[in-house]
């Protein structure tokens, strides 16, 4: 499991029980006249759980966001690697095989960088997809990493 996941969902669950008690406190505050000051300090610890989950959660979006662009960032560069092994071209099982992604999956972001300009799809003698090093990789590289500093 990702930290980015660990992270909302744990931030869930703080949240609900810091709101549960928050909520628990409240009633007891308005209705029964008789600690008020234990009361609004038990609601205030509430609130502040809560608060806590809150922050949780959205570090948590934060990180997967962060991890998304790794995720990518990475694929591309073994990408560009596995290609340039074996003379500038690869098919999709070494990809498969390479990065662990279910061959759905590993065409699709191989279409991503088709459409990036970092390579250009053909069909070998068997009619299988292969994909080949662009002559402007490089230029496209740098554009993607220029877009991704904005």
């Amino acid at each position: 499991m990702r930290t980015s996941n660990i992270l909302t969902i744990g931030g869930a669950f703080v949240a609900i029980l810091g709101g549960a008690f928050a909520l628990l406190l409240i009633r007891a505050f308005l209705v029964d006249k008789g600690q008020g000051f234990v009361d609004l300090s038990g609601l205030v610890v509430g609130g502040a759980v809560c608060a806590f989950g809150l922050g949780l959660i959205a570090m948590g979006r934060k990180r997967a966001r962060i991890e998304a662009e790794n995720d990518e960032r990475n694929f591309s560069e073994m990408a560009i690697a596995l290609a340039r092994k074996n003379g500038g071209q690869v098919g999709i099982d070494p990809v498969c095989k390479a990065s662990g992604l279910p061959k759905d999956e590993a065409t699709a972001r191989m279409r991503q960088l088709t459409g990036r300009g970092v390579f250009d799809l053909d069909f070998d003698e068997s009619g299988q997809m292969t994909w080949k090093l662009s002559r402007d990789a490089g230029r496209a590289q740098m554009a993607e990493i220029a877009g991704r500093s904005r």
